[in-house]
């Protein structure tokens, strides 16, 4: 354990992709066969495809998967190992290398622990427990590929009965009522039909309305965007941000105000659960209380305040800790340069500059030809440009 908290790697095996150094066993350094394959597979899960069609295009490329690999080179045999199919790689071992912090370089430690000496079966440690150490050894991925993978996997979504998916499923919102939205479409539509609609519209439509838009429309508006935003950027750099810093400290203000006002809310109800607290003790000593209706009242009040105190404690922890996220101008100026020749969207494109997309109802019945529909969208390190 102590080992483990001084952040020396404590496994037994070195993840796929990477080797143990032979000057110093605990230390990692890149396997040149295999950490070309962990790259591949994180730039296509960054370009859109989960981690089925992942695999399926390794089986298919005859890639050998990581417990054939490992047989092969080093004689180590595991649960797993299939000699009749070295390349049938599975969604699963996709999924599970795509979420392994080793690639940027960290070394995790007590990711997982044994409830007793006698049992062998690993369960995963909170995270409170895990240990952490970042910067250990040379990374295989990119920040920026590694965040905007994050991204996909947190948005992933089913593809439709039909087995489609749009580039922009799980990243498109309704404005009102927050719900993700969902992919329509029919065998019998052309393309230009398939349409995003509220998905707490599409379940209950007592709970929402629609916020149809096409989903070609809405692609072509998230290019435009894009391409708009990318020129401002190389052309107007210092405009761009003085304006996207004013914007960011004026939300901060507010998210300040909100978090002050309900700290001072909370408060003031503290200071009346202490008057009530007096006021049921005056009560029993005077007759007017039964000893079951004072312990009744006082395990109401307490529950209370123990959640008043805790949420209080939260807001002034945040409050004083509080600074200004600084905007990651840098990181985005750095993708504006990445893509200087921006003429359609493409997964890729959309992994590595949007965050979400809000779509608001439209202006008039859904029937009318003419009608306005405002869409906001938030790009990745600047918000709303």
């Amino acid at each position: 354990m102590a080992a483990a908290r001084r952040g020396e790697r404590i496994g037994t095996s070195a993840p796929y992709g990477y080797k143990k150094d032979e000057g110093n066993p605990k230390h990692l350094i890149p396997d040149e066969e295999t950490a070309p394959v962990v790259g591949r597979i994180f730039e296509l899960c960054a370009g859109g495809l989960g981690p089925d069609k992942i695999a399926r295009i390794l089986t298919q490329e005859q890639v050998l998967t990581p417990t054939a690999y490992t047989y092969r080179t080093r004689g180590v045999r595991h649960s797993a190992l299939n000699l009749d199919r070295p390349y049938a790689w599975s969604g699963s071992t996709v999924a599970a290398i795509l979420e392994h912090e080793e690639y940027i370089g960290n070394t995790i430690n007590c990711r997982t622990y044994t409830p007793s000496f006698k049992s062998k079966k690993s369960l995963l440690n909170p995270p409170d427990k895990i240990l952490r150490f970042e910067g250990t050894h040379e990374p295989l991925i990119d920040l920026d590929t590694w965040e905007i993978v994050r991204r996909v996997r947190q948005g992933k979504r089913r593809p439709t009965k039909m087995g489609q998916q749009d580039m922009l499923s799980g990243l498109v919102y309704c404005k009102d009522c927050g719900s993700r939205h969902y992919f329509c479409r029919c065998g019998s539509w052309g393309e230009n039909r398939y349409t995003f609609v509220c998905g707490k519209y599409h379940c209950h439509k007592e709970d929402c309305t629609p916020h149809t838009i096409k989903a070609a429309d809405l692609r072509q508006i998230v290019l435009s965007e894009i391409q708009r935003v990318s020129i401002e950027a190389r052309e107007h750099w210092d405009e761009l941000f003085q304006r996207l810093t004013s914007s960011h400290q004026s939300r901060a203000k507010k998210e300040f105000a909100a978090k002050q006002r309900e700290l001072d809310k909370g408060e003031r109800r503290l200071k009346d659960l202490e008057t009530l607290f007096r006021r049921s003790f005056e009560e029993l000593a005077l007759g007017h209380l039964s000893d079951g209706q004072f312990q009744t009242l006082v395990q109401g009040y307490e529950q209370e305040k123990a959640e008043l105190e805790e949420k209080a404690e939260t807001f002034r922890n945040e409050i004083a800790n509080r600074q200004d996220t600084l905007l990651n101008a840098d990181r985005f100026r750095s993708l504006v340069d990445k893509y200087t020749d921006i003429t359609e969207l493409t997964p890729e494109l959309v992994r590595a500059f949007i965050q979400r997309i809000e779509v608001h109802e439209r202006s008039g019945r859904c029937k009318k030809k003419h009608y306005t529909q405002q869409i906001d969208i938030y790009f990745n390190f600047i918000g709303q440009a």
